[in-house]
């Protein structure tokens, strides 16, 4: 049995056939008999803990498989929706100037049996069950979630193999001549790629270039690693290729619309 942290990556079964992981109010037990795989998952908000017992419970989800798996990979993956967040206070933001935030984001889990290139997705996960929220007009807007979190001027320290969060770097530009009044963004990571840098994930670094109340943003994703964690190692590639330049809408502020 592993102990219990959650590393990425291809976790090997011993000879006790069970993995066992956990991402602060996540707890799984993968459970090997013959070809199939058992699933038990638990959930607990009170910050707490939970135990899983040494049986199965009933509520486990079964796989089966043409052969014996040897192995389950461990994959942190961006959110399947864009976020809306919350700077730590109201930003007001001058013309031509520039600021930087760090965002903490809980990544979904991805589960897959066997080892790369050979993998057999069992299930995607959600580390932490976010609230749905809607960005945007009745129109033009987008579902998506909600989290707590809120953008920081200061770098937090995290442990994703602990938490499976990543830190998001976004640098948000105002390039009108009107002031930025933003108490909420809507960030879309679906062409980050996401790196590791001893204990901690990154995004890819978002640009956000605000062009004024009657124009869309542009956003460009860099392709590189955040400068912050030079040498980082990529462990996931982003679901969509990094782009400069996307005309999105961004910024949901005071006294205009969204843009």
């Amino acid at each position: 049995m592993s102990s219990d942290t959650s590393p990425w990556g291809s976790l090997k079964f011993t000879h006790q056939k069970e993995i066992r992981l956990q991402w602060e109010q996540l707890r799984i037990r993968i459970i090997k008999r013959g070809s199939d795989l058992l699933l038990v998952e638990k959930r607990d908000d009170s910050g707490a803990g939970i135990q899983l017992g040494a049986d199965p419970e009933s509520d486990f989800r079964r796989y089966a498989f043409q052969s014996p798996l040897e192995a389950v990979h461990v994959q942190p993956i961006t959110p399947n929706r864009p976020l809306v967040v919350q700077p730590l206070h109201p930003l007001r933001l001058a013309p031509k100037a520039k600021v930087d935030f760090y965002i903490s984001i809980p990544m979904d889990i991805q589960l897959s049996g066997g080892e790369a290139p050979q993998l057999h997705p069992l299930e995607r996960l959600r580390a932490e069950i976010l609230s749905d929220t809607w960005f945007g007009d009745l129109a033009g807007g987008v579902l998506c979630y909600a989290i707590k979190s809120r953008a920081r001027r200061e770098r937090p320290v995290i442990n994703s193999e602990k938490s499976a969060r990543a830190l998001c770097k976004i640098q948000i530009h105002n390039q009108s001549l009107e002031q930025l009044h933003c108490t909420k963004f809507c960030l879309r990571l679906d062409r980050c790629h996401l790196w590791q840098n001893d204990q901690e994930l990154w995004t890819s670094q978002v640009n956000i270039r605000y062009n004024g109340s009657d124009n869309l943003s542009a956003i460009d994703y860099e392709e590189k690693a955040p400068t912050e964690i030079s040498g980082a190692t990529k462990i996931t590639e982003a679901p969509e290729a990094p782009l400069r330049g996307l005309i999105r809408r961004t910024f949901a502020g005071l006294g205009h619309s969204l843009t």
